[in-house]
């Protein structure tokens, strides 16, 4: 279960990289262009942007909670309180494509100086990509761990942080960081 300020955290990354999609985007481009910023910010701050969980499935990592959510929006899964007040400024529309849009401005608040960096950074370098090419570029060291992981048990297609980061070349430093950090949080909860 996610946290008030989780959600508003991954909302706010969300409509901030929907702000560069006035006319709406795909899931595939969308989940990429978080994925690619969550793993720069993990290799250059040890931290993630947002608190997902990324999943490896077919065409690349899909993050659980914010997938969830528009499938909900979609009409695809039945209603949850956790994702009404998330998609409020958040539209899924049917063309083509299932184009999701910003119906608002992000709240910045929300969101570091490093966090809006890394997202500028994700946004330029693969706005302009295929959504397709941009799934092959995704299927990195941490998404095939993930999938082959997954061919014994088919629930444990979850990426882990440790292997984003070391798909994005993260220092030993930044590892042992995120590692520390997880078990301090993993103390903290039980």
């Amino acid at each position: 279960m996610k946290t008030t300020d989780q959600i508003l955290k991954i909302k706010a990354a969300l409509l901030y990289i929907l702000e560069s999609f006035p006319e709406g985007v795909d899931y595939i481009k969308l989940f990429k262009i978080l994925y690619f910023a969550q793993q720069s910010h993990l290799v250059k701050y040890g931290r993630p942007i947002v608190q997902e969980s990324f999943y490896a499935l077919k065409h690349g990592p899909v993050p659980s909670f914010t997938y969830k959510a528009l499938q909900v929006a979609e009409g695809k899964l039945g209603k949850g309180t956790d994702f009404e007040d998330f998609l409020t400024d958040i539209q899924v529309r049917m063309s083509e494509l299932v184009l999701v849009q910003g119906a608002t401005q992000a709240d910045r608040d929300e969101l570091s100086k490093s966090d809006i960096k890394c997202l500028d950074d994700s946004i330029s370098k693969h706005k302009d990509m295929d959504s397709y090419d941009l799934s092959e570029l995704s299927h990195d060291e941490a998404w095939t761990e993930a999938c082959t992981r997954a061919e014994n048990d088919p629930e444990k297609n979850k990426m882990t942080l440790i292997d984003i980061a070391k798909a994005g070349n993260a220092s030993e430093a930044i590892i042992h960081r995120i590692k520390e950090h997880q078990l301090i949080k993993r103390a903290l909860l039980s």
